[in-house]
Order: C-alpha cells, then sequence, then structure tokens
C-alpha cells in the first residue's frame, strides 16, 4: 500500500499538478520542489547578489530563515484547497487527506523510534503535519510558499538589481529554497546601514506573518543576520 501510494502522490504532483503551477505563474523566488530548478542555482544567485551590491558599492542585508520542521508544520487541509486551486480533484484530494488523517505515527528522537504509535482518533482534535517522506511535501510547500511569497512582495521592498544603463532591473525580497529562505533588504533612501537594518528588521518581520498563518514557525537557533556596507572616507 505505501509503494502504491506513494507512486500516486508521485505521478498526481509532478505530472499533472506541478505543470498547472508553473502555468500558474509560481514565485521565480522559490527554488525548491521545482522541476529544473535546483539549490546550487539558488545557491549562485544569493552568491551574485551579494557581489552585485559589493561592485555597485550599496548596502545589503539578508536574513537567512530557516523554519522549525516545516513538513510537520503543515495543515493537511490547507494542502487540500492549495491542491485542488492548481487542479487537483476534489476525490482525490479528499482521499489523501483522509489517508494521512488515518496514519500510524511513531515519534523518532536521537535516542531511537518507538515502537509505539500514535494517530487520530474520532471525536478529537486533527493532527496536523504531513508525514515525512512522503514524495508531495515540497511539491505542496512549494506552492504554499509562492503564494505566501507573493504577499511578501507585495508589501516589502526588498532589494533591486539594475543593468549598467538602468533600463532593465530585478526586484525580489528574497531567495528561497523549500523552507530556506534569505530575506533580503537594502537602503534605497540613504544607503546607509542604519536604513538597512531597519528595513531587514520591517522585511523579516512581515514574512514571519504569513507563514504562521499556515502553522509555520522560525527556528530561530539557526536564524541570524548579515550586512554589507560602505563607508566614504576621503570623499569617495
Amino acid at each position: 500500500m505505501e509503494a502504491c501510494w506513494n507512486a500516486y502522490l508521485k505521478w498526481a504532483y509532478n505530472k499533472h499538478v506541478m505543470p498547472n503551477t508553473e502555468k500558474s505563474c509560481l514565485s521565480p523566488n522559490q527554488w525548491g520542489g521545482r522541476r529544473g530548478r535546483g539549490a546550487i542555482a539558488c545557491a549562485m544567485r544569493k552568491l551574485m547578489t551579494w557581489e552585485y551590491f559589493r561592485f555597485v558599492k550599496e548596502t545589503v542585508l539578508a536574513f537567512p530563515g530557516d523554519l522549525q520542521s516545516n513538513f510537520d508544520r503543515m495543515i493537511p487541509s490547507f494542502n487540500s484547497i492549495v491542491s485542488m486551486k492548481y487542479g487537483m480533484s476534489r476525490n482525490a484530494a479528499r482521499c489523501r487527506a483522509a489517508t494521512v488523517e488515518a496514519f500510524e505515527r511513531n515519534i523518532r528522537t536521537a535516542a531511537g523510534t518507538s515502537e509505539q504509535f500514535y494517530r487520530h482518533e474520532d471525536g478529537e482534535t486533527r493532527l496536523g503535519g504531513e508525514i515525512q517522506g512522503k514524495p508531495d511535501n515540497m511539491q505542496l510547500w512549494a506552492m504554499e510558499s509562492s503564494l505566501l511569497a507573493k504577499i511578501h512582495e507585495e508589501h516589502c521592498y526588498g532589494v533591486e538589481l539594475k543593468n549598467p544603463t538602468g533600463t532593465m532591473s530585478s526586484k525580489r525580497t528574497g531567495d528561497a529554497y523549500v523552507d530556506d529562505k534569505d530575506t533580503l533588504a537594502s537602503a534605497p533612501e540613504t544607503n546607509t546601514i542604519e536604513e538597512g537594518v531597519k528595513n531587514i528588521q520591517t522585511n523579516a518581520q512581515f514574512w514571519a506573518i504569513p507563514i504562521t498563518l499556515v502553522g509555520q514557525a522560525f527556528a530561530f537557533h539557526k536564524c541570524f543576520w548579515q550586512g554589507l556596507c560602505w563607508m566614504a572616507l576621503g570623499g569617495y
């Protein structure tokens, strides 16, 4: 049953749902869970962003924010809504959700895996979280996080990279690979570290709002901020 279930999820999301999602304009800033995109390309764009601001001598800051137990905190009912939005049939979405709800879950820690399990019982509060190891987890988060990223981009400035003539530019609030997102900010008005720190604080705090709505939270022991700024000496 497990092999057949995983095979179906791979087919449903990789061959049906995700192609529809790509046509619906997923956020270009999400690099995980998508065909033709990978961690190396995401890391290269992050590197080129820092190199751009080093070359043009402008202020830039980043808040690398990892999420805590990303797949275990996802909300299955919300995932069903998103899946149906991008083409999954209602019956298939209900079947997937019912199967996840009926799973027997072991507890795994550094000490090992428990022999006993827990599961949802009728009349009790529904359990949240997708099951680790399912082949649809990354695709589900790619769809969810793209919706959240669009909200983030509508309300925060982020950074803007321009070509030498100023006729073309690339704007974004960050680069994400699955649940690891580097939120970005610059200082377009004064080019000072003070403005940059204020902007990165605003952008990072705003990103914390939509992820909370879908059950997520920052793993603060993995979060930090970093910046690149310039001080004029002798008029240069």
